[in-house]
C-alpha cells in the first residue's frame, strides 16, 4: 500500500507518517524542510522497515500540485491508495493588516493546490474502485473566527469540497474523509503568531488526532471531528445565536 503524504515533517503530517509506516505503508512524504524530512524518512525506515520516498517542494507554489503528481508518477510502484492532503499554515491578526505575499501562499496552499491534489489523484482511484483521500481540515472551518479569518474561510472551503467529493466517489468505492481537528498540541500556533488562548475544545495530541482520522477511514466514515469536547463544542454552536459564537470567538482570539 502507498500513501503520500502532504505537510509531512512536523505535526500532524509527521504522525500521520509514522501511524501509517506502523501500518506498513510505503511513503511518499512532502513537505519544505528537506532536514526535518530526511531525519524522519530515516527514523521510519529504521523503526517499520518500510520503504520512504523524500519529496522536497513548496506546495504553495503555482504549479505544485502538477509537478508533485508528476514527481510522485515517476517515483512510484504501486497505485496511491491514499492521499494525505495536510499541507497548510495559519495566519493570524486583522484582515485589513495581513500582508498581501501571505494572503496569497494561503489561497494558493489552502484552495488551489489542494483542489488540484484531489481532482489529479481521484481519477485513478475511481477507475481501480479503490483507495481513500484525507483532507485536514479544522474545526475553524465550520465557524467564521475572527482574527483567523482567512484561515478559518479556506478551511470551510475544504469541508464543503470534501463533503460534495466524498458523495460522488462513494459510489467508486472511495473514501474522501474531511478531518476536522480542533486545538492541537504543536507549532502551529507559535507560527502563525496566535496569542496563547483557552481553547473550549481542550487540546489534543497530533497522535490522537491522527489516530482518530485513521480509524474513521476504516469506518468508510467520510467527516470526524476530532475528540468528543470539540463534537460537543460544535454540536453547541450549531444551536446557539450565531451572534453570540461570534461574539465569544471575538474575545477570546482578540489580539492583547
Amino acid at each position: 500500500m502507498l500513501a503520500v503524504i502532504t505537510g509531512a515533517s512536523r505535526g500532524i503530517g509527521e504522525s500521520y507518517a509514522r501511524q501509517l509506516a506502523a501500518r506498513g505503508y510505503t511513503l511518499h512524504l512532502v513537505a519544505r524542510d528537506a532536514e526535518r524530512l530526511a531525519r524522519l524518512a530515516g527514523d521510519l525506515r529504521t523503526r517499520h522497515g518500510v520503504a520512504v520516498e523524500e519529496i522536497v517542494l513548496d506546495l504553495a507554489q503555482a504549479d505544485a500540485a502538477e509537478r508533485l503528481y508528476a514527481e510522485v508518477r515517476g517515483r512510484r510502484t504501486a497505485p496511491v491508495d491514499l492521499l494525505v492532503n495536510n499541507a497548510g499554515f495559519g495566519l493570524y491578526g486583522e484582515f485589513a493588516d495581513l500582508p498581501m505575499p501571505k494572503i496569497q501562499a494561503m489561497l494558493g496552499l489552502h484552495l488551489v493546490t489542494f483542489t488540484k491534489l484531489v481532482r489529479l489523484f481521484l481519477p485513478e482511484m475511481r477507475e481501480r474502485r479503490r483507495g481513500a483521500l484525507i483532507n485536514v481540515s479544522s474545526v475553524a472551518g465550520l465557524m467564521p473566527l475572527p482574527y483567523l479569518s482567512l484561515y478559518a474561510a479556506t478551511k470551510a472551503f475544504m469541508v464543503s469540497l470534501g463533503d460534495s467529493v466524498a458523495l460522488e466517489a462513494g459510489p467508486y468505492g472511495v473514501v474522501v474523509q474531511t478531518c476536522c481537528p480542533g486545538r492541537t498540541t504543536t507549532d502551529f500556533h507559535a507560527t502563525a503568531g496566535v496569542k496563547d488562548y483557552w481553547a473550549p475544545g481542550g487540546e489534543q495530541t497530533a497522535d490522537a488526532v491522527v489516530a482518530e482520522s485513521l480509524a474513521a477511514l476504516e469506518r468508510g466514515r467520510s467527516r470526524v471531528i476530532t475528540g468528543q469536547r470539540n463534537r460537543v463544542l460544535i454540536g453547541l454552536q450549531r444551536i446557539l445565536p450565531r451572534r453570540l459564537v461570534l461574539w465569544a470567538a471575538e474575545r477570546t482570539l482578540r489580539p492583547s
